[in-house]
């Protein structure tokens, strides 16, 4: 009888990921790069365990664990603490490779790894259903249940200007048929 052998698919190999690459972190580093060498120097301690080390650097520990357990940064000192040496080589890459992580290129960050663009507001172009009969308003959660999305979406669209609508309320929006089938038909 012979045995068979099944084969997997084998899987992508993933690359690290990088510290300057991933979060606001690294760049507020880079930021402040010039005050933390200079606090570096200026200090006879050799060694700074995990806790110093988030200190000295403005941040959390949580990424400086990380970057311990990817590689990027290693614990070389006695009682598993950080060299001085290393962290003025890992703030010396951060400063050569660090790009800006700011709001103004978030979207940017996200959307590049994508194969197909995003577009806001292809569930409500998407949407197949009837309006209800003798209704000539409908508000933005009845709408959402509609289409099956959540209200908000709907808010945001009236907000950028995609859908017109009207305030009956304060707080409440009102969208009219001939709006909405002007704009998502």
């Amino acid at each position: 009888m012979a045995i068979q052998q099944t084969s997997y698919p084998r899987r992508r190999k993933r690359s690290p990921r990088l510290p300057w690459k991933r979060g606001p972190r690294a760049w507020e580093i880079v930021q402040r790069a010039d005050g933390i060498l200079e606090t570096l120097n200026d200090t006879r301690r050799g060694f700074y365990s995990l806790r110093r080390t988030a200190k000295l650097l403005g941040i959390s520990t949580q990424p400086v664990r990380d970057w311990i357990r990817l590689g990027q940064l290693k614990r070389d000192g006695p009682r598993r603490q950080i060299s001085r040496t290393e962290l003025k080589r890992f703030i010396y890459e951060l400063i050569r490779r660090a790009e800006p992580f700011d709001p103004g290129n978030y979207v940017d960050r996200i959307e590049h790894n994508r194969k197909h663009p995003s577009w806001p507001w292809r569930k409500l172009v998407m949407a197949d259903f009837t309006w209800p009969k003798g209704r000539d308003l409908l508000t933005p959660s009845e709408l959402a249940g509609l289409i099956g999305c959540h209200p908000s979406l709907i808010i945001k669209a009236i907000m950028a200007g995609r859908v017109s609508a009207h305030r009956r309320t304060p707080g409440r929006w009102a969208v009219t048929r001939r709006s909405w089938r002007r704009r998502f038909f």
